[in-house]
């Protein structure tokens, strides 16, 4: 595959990156909606056939269309790719000094898809599956997250920016996206 660059601002499209709507999205609730920075709550199904037909309308149009979430489980294939993402996402500061090992262990037991699914949809009390002696895990409802979803991760455009073949990685403001640089 030739390298990613963008070498107009109104050239041919060739190729696209885009990021099908998933878990992150039905994870929305009036509770948390707000807080994930989000107006209202999708209708997910929905999301994803128009998602669909606009990624089908580029290919009729001889665009290649790759998948953001297709292109993070390959990624996590490889070792140093995997060992890299959850040194980020699996620190004291995101989760606290107990629940660092358990969730590292979770998330790395994980297939490549399955993980992908979870780094964007976040991980809840539930998933974890392990019982450990953690104040801030006895807090949550079975329900609650450990990582919260990205649902904002569908706007592919916010975290980078590609200029000729290089890319520039943007730190998002917001509490609520700061993972989605990682």
């Amino acid at each position: 595959m030739p390298a990613f660059g963008v070498h107009s601002e109104v050239g041919t499209l060739r190729r696209v990156m885009l990021h099908r709507p998933d878990l992150e999205l039905r994870r929305l609730t009036p509770s948390n909606v707000n807080e994930l920075l989000f107006d209202e709550i999708l209708w997910v199904k929905r999301a994803r056939q128009e998602h669909d037909q606009f990624a089908d309308t580029l290919r009729d149009a001889d665009v290649e269309v790759l998948l953001f979430g297709d292109l993070l489980a390959e990624t996590l294939k490889v070792d140093e790719g995997r060992e890299w993402l959850l040194d980020r996402v699996t620190t004291e500061h995101i989760l606290g000094p107990t629940l660092v090992a358990p969730v590292r262990d979770h998330l790395a037991s994980l297939d490549p898809h399955s993980l992908a699914t979870h780094l964007i949809g976040g991980l809840t009390r539930a998933e974890l599956l392990t019982a450990v002696p953690s104040l801030r895990l006895s807090t949550l409802r079975p329900d609650e997250f450990i990582l919260p979803p990205l649902p904002n991760h569908m706007f592919t455009r916010d975290t980078s920016c590609w200029v000729y073949g290089g890319v520039s990685i943007n730190p998002m403001a917001k509490p609520a996206r700061a993972r989605e640089t990682v």
